[in-house]
């Protein structure tokens, strides 16, 4: 539970709002990024493309369209077969990792801008 707090950036923004909210959909604006901002809610936890659709908001077609390419790209590994249902790994430990860092510095210095020009 620690590793799945550690990885998000706002703990007071709902799960279901963090996918439109995450660093990388605010940085690149589209479904791939909402697909992959879930690797700091999940970390490595196994998710069906049913339940990452219903996380992000995004169709089922969607999002099994973005684990296909997150797969091929070694972003996401299929993991093991729950009933005929497939699950998937992020894979945290390699390139997406420090892809997140990046996206979570800029969301926390854009974060420190808005809240200077608040004062």
């Amino acid at each position: 539970m620690k590793n799945q707090e550690k990885r998000r950036i706002d703990p007071t923004v709902p799960p279901n709002e963090y996918a439109k909210s995450g660093p990388l959909t605010r940085i690149f604006d589209n479904t791939t990024a909402m697909v992959l901002d879930q690797s700091l809610i999940v970390g490595r936890m196994e998710q069906t493309i049913e339940m990452l659709a219903e996380s992000t908001n995004l169709s089922y077609k969607t999002v099994a369209k973005e684990v296909r390419r997150l797969v091929v790209l070694s972003l996401m590994e299929p993991s093991r077969k729950i009933g005929n249902a497939q699950t998937f790994q992020f894979n945290v430990d390699n390139r997406l990792s420090s892809l997140i860092q990046c996206a979570q510095k800029m969301q926390i210095e854009e974060m420190r801008r808005e809240a200077v020009e608040d004062l």
